[in-house]
């Protein structure tokens, strides 16, 4: 069963953790209801008109992409949250993202990652 994306996943496709992320994501998407979009493989022309493609490695980007031009930007923690709230065995918990300490622990562990990815993505660029 396949159904129209209700959001756009961007995602560095370098990144180990990234690509693993989005493989179990795949798999549990029987709908596909979400849209895997790889930075990486974006050409300049391609990528959307209000995000740089530094921008979008930078931190977690997911577009909400049922309005068109009218889209949201979730980024960060929100943008899990809003992949949560697509996926099967997923929706019921997309709320602990809004809980508030379960939120800062989760905001201070998208931080960590971020120091990592970048140190990773550096480490990349200089092999």
């Amino acid at each position: 069963m396949t159904g129209t994306p209700d959001i756009e996943v961007f995602y560095d496709g370098e990144c180990p953790i990234c690509r693993f992320e989005v493989k179990l994501y795949r798999r549990i998407d029987e709908a596909t209801r979400i849209r895997w979009t790889d930075i990486g493989d974006l050409e300049i022309a391609d990528l959307p008109k209000d995000k740089s493609r530094d921008e979008l490695l930078g931190r977690f980007h997911v577009r909400d992409i049922r309005y068109g031009a009218q889209s949201d930007w979730f980024i960060g923690v929100d943008a899990f949250a809003r992949i949560w709230t697509v996926l099967p065995g997923f929706r019921h918990f997309a709320f602990l993202f809004e809980v508030p300490g379960i939120r800062q622990l989760a905001m201070g562990g998208y931080r960590v990652f971020l120091a990592w990815q970048k140190w990773h993505r550096s480490r990349r660029a200089h092999a």
